[in-house]
């Protein structure tokens, strides 16, 4: 991801929220692309994304906080923008990651194929300045299994930029805020 893509795919700051029939499409289009992710579908999944999309998965620490004003906002415990992060890709990074899973022989760590289940919850759509976007907020669960009993939980929130391109929603922008500071999966080899 280059410094120009990062500058001009960010979080829209939200507006009113959207009516329901819209805030019912936002719904539908996340069911869309869980059942694509839990079915491996993932070449069709890609077309959900627009072409200058950021998918960025900042770390997140465990910070001790004062009573200073502002010192508890969430935010202050995630990477930002040049520091760190766990994921920080466009497009062309998704697309070869994609193109990873149908090489077998190059992905061991995810042969034989994990079963994933994405669970989306909390769903808060609003308005932007932009007429063409929304801003999304929305809780994840997404369950990983493959070899082990257990399997692998990751679970947090996302917040996207959606953007009505040709009449359809896409995926302009993802920031996934992951709840845990500590990742316990061997890799990751699936999407959020």
């Amino acid at each position: 991801m280059t410094q120009s893509q990062q500058e001009t795919v960010t979080e829209c700051a939200p507006g009113p929220l959207v009516d329901m029939a819209t805030w019912f499409q936002v719904n539908r289009f996340y069911t869309e692309e869980a059942r694509l992710l839990d079915t491996r579908q993932f070449d069709t999944w890609l077309t959900l994304f627009t072409p200058d999309t950021r998918y960025w998965v900042p770390i997140r620490k465990t910070r001790m906080t004062s009573s200073k004003a502002g010192d508890r906002n969430l935010d202050l415990e995630l990477s930002g923008d040049n520091e760190p992060c766990i994921l920080d890709e466009g497009l062309p990074q998704l697309a070869l990651r994609v193109a990873r899973l149908h090489t077998v022989k190059l992905l061991w760590s995810d042969n034989p194929p994990g079963r994933c289940r994405h669970l989306i919850t909390n769903v808060e759509a609003n308005h932007t300045d932009s007429p063409d976007e929304l801003a999304v907020r929305s809780n994840f669960v997404m369950m990983h299994g493959r070899f082990d009993e257990q399997g692998t939980h990751f679970y947090g929130e996302r917040r996207d930029t959606l953007r009505r391109v040709d009449g359809s929603l896409k995926i302009a922008s993802r920031k996934v805020v992951l709840d845990s500071t500590v990742l316990w999966a061997p890799a990751i080899t699936t999407f959020f």
